[in-house]
């Protein structure tokens, strides 16, 4: 073999040396990584077995106080979270006068003899729907042909339905014209306003009805009860058949005459059969006072004290047809209770015709109640009013007799010539109630 040859053969030699020497090293590299490795793991068990075997230790002596670091930790004590019911807000509505003259049913007269009432109302129909409970005073009968107004006042059926449809739920039936067509009048109204699914608060078709619940009208709002009473000053001047006493709820003794011996007695009797039901509201629909006067005489005076410290919380008046004075009270009642009433001494007119100044001016009085949802409690927590207009428009005018939110009507230009007669009615208003209730809409 030439030298060239084993130079190249002794290269190849050692080339495979070093490869196999490397692989070696490697190899060893390895086995120590895994070495290292092993002792880790076998180091973490140990350690993890000496802090349980020390931690079992502590815990066997828990019951020895000598050594500080025996004494417990002790958690503080949570306080659990008191579960309580949400308040709850409901709205009322109130109007005033509801009341049919032969003009008003001449105009809602169709062409097929039947009546209809919704264009009179369609443009409050939105107010008086979206309360909780809306009310007013029915002041006329149902009763049936031949429909007339004054001084009659028999209004077609039909005005029921109507008023259903708007959203009203409860009628003040105790008033002037409460036996205007006798004893069966009235009856029939109830009869009427029963089928069109309306409650009615102040009269009653047998002795039966007024002994239930003592006459009381509880209405349960979305869980808060309010309880209705109703009562008028008078019936026009006329007197209860006898044995028909118990038919209508009356403000005075006297109340055919001189409307000065107020009936103390039935009031209060009213009101504490209205506390036996438990209500978280007592509402007082009262007719009284004069016509076509703002100021409150001293009857009202004397009545309204009354009902408020035996318990009422708000007194809703009518009869005068002009919209009165407007005010809350700070009362303590006969009970110990201390609380905040609201008396409207006079709504007005929701529907009639002009017969004096202002007359033709109302509103719809607006109040929230807020029924805490911890304690029960039931407070006044928004009273506000919407102005009205009673629009006649004519004689030869299709839908004659509308009534108008005062300022919806102003914006929408629709009645140049009332412009102004709208206008004042604001301030009118403002006057009247001897407040700032107005809700500005």
């Amino acid at each position: 073999m030439d030298t060239e040859h084993q130079d190249q053969e002794y290269e190849r030699d050692e080339q495979l040396l070093e490869a196999r020497r490397l692989k070696r090293l490697e190899q060893k590299r390895k086995r120590k990584m895994q070495q290292r490795i092993v002792l880790g793991v076998l180091l973490i068990i140990l350690v993890l077995i000496i802090v349980l075997v020390v931690k079992g230790c502590r815990s066997d002596k828990t019951d020895t106080p000598e050594e500080p670091e025996q004494t417990q930790q002790v958690e503080p004590e949570q306080t659990p979270t008191v579960q309580t019911e949400p308040d709850t807000v409901v709205t009322l509505a109130a109007v005033g006068d509801i009341m049919m003259y032969d003009e008003q049913i001449e105009d809602a007269k169709q062409e097929d003899g039947s009546y209809d009432f919704t264009s009179c109302f369609s443009a409050v129909s939105g107010l008086t729907a979206s309360a909780d409970i809306t009310v007013g005073n029915l002041e006329l009968n149902f009763c049936g042909e031949p429909y007339s107004g004054f001084p009659d006042f028999r209004a077609p059926e039909t005005l029921a339905d109507t008023l259903r449809t708007l959203g009203f739920d409860v009628l003040q039936t105790a008033n002037t014209y409460s036996i205007m067509n006798g004893i069966s009048g009235l009856e029939s109204t109830l009869r009427y306003l029963d089928t069109a699914g309306l409650s009615h608060v102040g009269t009653y078709a047998s002795a039966e009805d007024k002994t239930t619940n003592g006459g009381v009208l509880l209405k349960n709002v979305n869980g808060v009860k309010i309880a209705f009473i109703g009562f008028t000053k008078g019936v026009n001047n006329l007197t209860l058949p006898e044995g028909s006493e118990y038919a209508v709820d009356l403000l005075y003794t006297d109340y055919s005459t001189d409307y000065s011996k107020i009936s103390s007695k039935a009031i209060v009797a009213s009101v504490e059969s209205a506390k036996a039901l438990n209500p978280d509201v007592i509402v007082a629909m009262l007719h009284w006072g004069s016509e076509y006067s703002t100021s409150v005489d001293e009857g009202q005076s004397q009545i309204t004290t009354l009902l408020l410290e035996n318990g009422v919380d708000v007194i809703l008046g009518s009869h005068s047809h002009i919209v009165g004075k407007m005010e809350t009270r700070n009362v303590t009642t006969v009970d110990g209770e201390e609380k905040t009433c609201f008396v409207a001494y006079s709504l007005g007119n929701f529907c009639a015709i002009k017969k004096q100044d202002y007359t033709d001016e109302s509103v719809i009085l607006n109040l929230e109640f807020t029924k805490n949802g911890e304690t029960g409690d039931t407070t006044i927590t928004n009273i506000s009013y919407t102005p009205l207009y009673i629009m006649d428009s004519g004689a030869e005018a299709a839908g004659r007799f509308q009534v108008l939110p005062v300022r919806s009507a102003i914006t929408s230009n629709l009645f140049g010539e009332k412009q102004q007669a709208l206008t004042d009615a604001i301030a009118h208003l403002r006057t009247n109630t001897a407040s700032d209730y107005d809700s500005g809409k």
